[in-house]
């Protein structure tokens, strides 16, 4: 299992939750509902840039050097949209909540395509296929996930 494909597994699925954040939170009038939305997103954006930054950047670091610009980049964009989040949970009125969701929803969209358009390409460049998989198996012991489902499934007596 290949961490750069997980990783891009996991935008997959939050592209779809940004499109219903954005459909959605524009016609929401509730400071707590749109608060709740955020926090929903807020826990799984947070979660994979926690892999990203533990995972796949600190395997970069070795072979781009700590202060790369690609990489500093990444990282302080992490930053910009924890920052997001927070201001979030601090607006006082249901306009600067929405304000604040929907910039987190695109500085996370322009966040990916730099990672999809060049980090991930550095990854697959500069890590090895072997270093690649160890960090895949990583990625699948903290999600709590079966790295090998289908193997797992027919080896398993049926039936059973």
């Amino acid at each position: 299992m290949n961490v750069v494909d997980v990783l891009l597994g996991e935008h997959g699925a939050m592209y779809s939750q940004f499109d219903c954040v954005e459909r959605v939170v524009p016609g929401l009038d509730g400071l707590q509902e749109i608060r709740a939305l955020g926090a929903l997103l807020a826990a799984v954006v947070q979660s994979h840039s926690t892999v990203e930054d533990e995972l796949l950047f600190a395997a970069l670091e070795r072979p781009l050097g700590r202060a790369s610009p690609a990489l500093v980049g990444m990282r302080m964009m992490h930053e910009d949209i924890d920052r997001g989040f927070a201001e979030l949970e601090r607006a006082e009125d249901p306009g600067a909540a929405r304000d604040a969701l929907l910039g987190v929803v695109g500085l996370a969209r322009q966040h990916f395509l730099g990672e999809e358009e060049s980090l991930f390409v550095t990854a697959r460049r500069v890590l090895d296929d072997e270093t690649l998989g160890r960090l895949g198996a990583a990625w699948a012991e903290r999600r709590g996930v079966l790295q090998n489902p289908i193997e797992d499934w027919t080896s398993a007596p049926h039936g059973a």
